[in-house]
């Protein structure tokens, strides 16, 4: 069990206690008059809860040890070396060789993004919908997102993600065209188009932490 000094404390004027699992870090969020006796119990009751979420976060951080680190960028889904400092942006066997951090995004868009709406459009025609615009866009915490004037916008980095994800995501906002909601119709409708959208969008989590990269 995390000790008192182990964990972020959040005192606020809420009625329960929630514990959550952010970059490595626990923190508890707790009504403002709660005893730390309390608080001390509730979380030996999810001590095993949080240790296999902290187990999974260091695996996950393990994994992508070096797309982290800035030492190399998922290319589909493959880790592929990047080194910064070329006189121009480029890629070759060796992996890609960029200018600086900052050009990633824009070659990833000039170079890789273009495949995002034809792989959106390809799904579109098999769920039979079409959306008003589709445009590539930095989310900071999303993956993509629809309206209700039927515009989809997907994030750039869709291109990193393996196949199978990245097609996940397409899906799931297209079905947003028939059901702008997360109701049990909806996920029927994601469903028709990949029955094995339960196992994506777990995976999908592993990757998160690339909504945070590659800013500024």
């Amino acid at each position: 069990m995390p000790e008192p000094a182990g964990y972020r404390l959040v005192r606020s004027r809420r009625r329960t206690l929630a514990v959550c699992i952010e970059g490595g870090r626990v923190t508890v969020r707790a009504p403002l008059g709660m005893p730390a006796a309390a608080i001390d119990s509730f979380l030996a009751q999810k001590k095993d809860w949080i240790e296999d979420k902290l187990r999974r976060f260091a695996a996950e951080s393990a994994r992508f040890a070096a797309v982290r680190e800035g030492r190399a960028l998922l290319d589909a889904g493959r880790e592929r070396p990047v080194v910064y400092g070329a006189a121009a942006d480029g890629e070759g066997e060796g992996g890609f060789f960029l200018r600086s951090p900052r050009s990633v995004r824009p070659y990833f868009e000039k170079t890789r993004c273009d495949l995002l709406p034809e792989a959106l459009f390809a799904f579109a025609r098999r769920a039979g919908v079409c959306p008003e615009k589709v445009a590539v866009r930095d989310f900071k915490a999303r993956w993509g997102s629809c309206d209700a004037a039927r515009v989809i916008k997907l994030n750039w980095r869709l291109a990193m993600l393996p196949a199978p994800l990245r097609d996940y995501v397409l899906v799931h906002e297209l079905c947003h065209l028939r059901r702008l909601d997360h109701s049990p119709a909806f996920w029927r409708e994601v469903e028709r188009l990949l029955p094995d959208y339960r196992a994506r969008r777990a995976a999908l989590r592993a990757y998160s932490f690339l909504t945070g990269l590659y800013r500024g």
